[in-house]
């Protein structure tokens, strides 16, 4: 209840899909609910990440997106 999540920025876009749990995510000032099923696509560069753990083991995949010659390997 108490726990502080980092926030992320990066070059690039970022697609999440949730595949456990639910969770409220902050990207800038919007927070969207994610659910099984739900995707995200934004921009890296936008402060964002985790707001809110509404039910737990929460599992999500994130695909890094980065502009052509912009990213690391």
């Amino acid at each position: 209840e108490s726990e502080v999540f980092p926030t992320f920025e990066h070059p690039g876009t970022e697609f999440i899909y949730m595949l456990e749990g639910k969770m409220e995510y902050r990207h800038g000032q919007n927070t969207y609910v994610l659910k099984p099923g739900d995707a995200l696509t934004f921009a890296g560069e936008v402060p964002h990440g985790p707001e809110k753990l509404l039910q737990c083991p929460i599992r999500f995949l994130s695909i890094l997106m980065y502009p052509e010659g912009g990213g690391e390997v």
